[in-house]
């Protein structure tokens, strides 16, 4: 439910005039929190492609759902936000990204966590810096009890399962992968890296380990667990000749990050606060780019060559040695 209260955070940015979704308890809640009326409740996307009036959709489901429900948007003309991964596999991405283009839709992904103030300031920061030659970014957690596609809560149950696209680089990991080669500014070149199942009985994995070099040569690491935990859980940090960046990418919160000076001490930065959240800064602009014509903020190419990293890191786990990006050129 992390999109719904979102749309309604720039209330001038978009209306909610229909929602699809096969649980019945879902489209009531959408009636309910939307005030959509009972005839723009639809209980596959389908049908309500074919019979609502619709200037764009979003989509929040399984990543397995992702390819053949945006290609479907796509013929409708109408435009599109997808979550991330855009799709399960490079195939599927590249299909999804024909489709845009024959018939010519604004497509976008989330990348909701550019969007947190922490990310938002660090950018602008990098901004005045040289281009980092180092950077490293963390996600340690654990999954809760009972975690698997038995699991009562379909949103994790879902996530715990290989059919769905489930697993913990394409889940989670995709979010650090992102912020750090954002951070980075520097497209991946070449990754090495261990991905696997390493103590969760799950058949997607558990635990996901890169080590990437960058186009211009800048090094960086991500690591992102679902077995086992840190005391900092989430963190990405750059260094540059200049000075170095630390922040926590997935706080709303404006608690600040720090940034050394040129004796190498550390400063806590305030950060402004924001009316919205994460989610709700995201959308907001993605919304009022597609009503004034501009181009999205995070495009279907931006998706693509996050997932190209993550294929190239299977494969690199699979082979045990270094895989250049090239390869998975579109």
């Amino acid at each position: 439910m992390a999109h719904g209260p979102a749309y309604l955070e720039d209330k001038d940015a978009v209306t909610v005039v229909a929602i699809a979704d096969p649980k019945e308890e879902n489209k009531l809640w959408g009636r309910d929190f939307f005030g959509v009326p009972d005839k723009e409740l639809y209980s596959n996307h389908q049908d309500m492609l074919a019979s609502a009036d619709l200037d764009a959709v979003t989509i929040a489901t399984p990543h397995s759902k992702h390819a053949e429900q945006v290609i479907a948007a796509a013929s409708a003309k109408v435009a599109i936000l997808s979550e991330k991964p855009m799709a399960t596999s490079l195939e599927e991405a590249d299909a999804i990204l024909d489709a845009i283009e024959l018939n010519a839709v604004p497509y976008g992904i989330v990348h909701n966590f550019l969007y947190t103030q922490s990310m938002q300031t660090a950018l602008r920061e990098l901004e005045q810096l040289p281009d980092p030659f180092l950077g490293r970014t963390s996600g340690m957690t654990l999954k809760p009890t009972g975690f698997g596609p038995g699991h009562e809560d379909s949103a994790l149950a879902w996530r715990a399962s290989k059919v769905a696209g489930g697993g913990c680089i394409n889940d989670t990991a995709y979010h650090e992968i992102y912020s750090l080669q954002s951070l980075m500014r520097s497209p991946i070149r070449y990754v090495e890296a261990r991905v696997g199942t390493i103590r969760l009985d799950l058949d997607v994995d558990d635990i996901a380990l890169l080590l990437c070099e960058h186009e211009n040569g800048a090094l960086s690491t991500m690591e992102r667990s679902w077995c086992a935990r840190s005391p900092n859980i989430h963190f990405c940090e750059v260094h540059t000749n200049e000075g170095s960046i630390w922040l926590n990418n997935r706080k709303d919160e404006p608690e600040g990050y720090r940034r050394s000076t040129a004796d190498g001490d550390w400063q806590t930065i305030e950060l402004p606060s924001s009316r919205l959240t994460t989610h709700g800064t995201y959308f907001s602009e993605s919304f009022n780019a597609l009503a004034k014509g501009k181009r999205l903020p995070v495009t279907g190419d931006d998706g693509r060559s996050i997932l190209a990293i993550i294929e190239a890191a299977r494969k690199a786990s699979d082979v045990r040695k270094a895989v250049d990006l090239h390869e998975f050129r579109r």
